[in-house]
């Protein structure tokens, strides 16, 4: 097996804002938001302790609620639902894997443009949260005040 040449660390981030760019997401550190009326959209890039690997997470800020002591009101951890396409991701997220580049970004294009984007896309306004909220099994992952918040308390 030839010698594959890695990607750096600065040169993933580069090619993940250039893929959120044009969709209005403006780069922070390791954070990409967009704002509409309602919400600011976050993409982060969140790096393993354990490898030169990454998660990618995303989620929702209200801008009517000053709740800053967490960094994603409605936080997720993106990954494909299925299996095969799920291992690839994971494969792309790691800078170690023998990937090469072209490969890589050719990846990273397909998920962010064809799976993230279309799901952060839709979510536009509080009532587009409060309704894939009411899409998921439980709402464990959802923190109490912003529950109270969407007014999401159940019995």
């Amino acid at each position: 097996m030839g010698n594959v040449q890695k990607m750096t660390n600065q040169e993933f981030k580069a090619e993940l804002d250039q893929l959120l760019k044009p969709h209005g997401f403006k780069k922070k550190g390791n954070k990409w938001t967009a704002e509409t009326e309602e919400l600011e959209k976050i993409i982060e890039l969140q790096k393993s302790n354990f490898s030169n690997s990454y998660y990618l997470n995303y989620g929702f800020n209200f801008k009517d609620l000053d709740y800053t002591e967490v960094t994603m009101h409605i936080w997720n951890r993106f990954g494909p639902s299925k299996r095969k396409e799920n291992k690839i991701f994971i494969k792309t997220l790691d800078l170690e894997s023998p990937l090469n580049p072209i490969e890589r970004i050719q990846n990273l294009k397909l998920f962010i443009s064809s799976l993230l984007l279309p799901e952060i896309n839709g979510i536009n306004a509080k009532e587009d949260v409060v309704k894939e909220l009411k899409s998921r099994k439980h709402l464990n992952d959802v923190f109490l005040r912003i529950k109270r918040h969407l007014n999401l308390i159940t019995q």
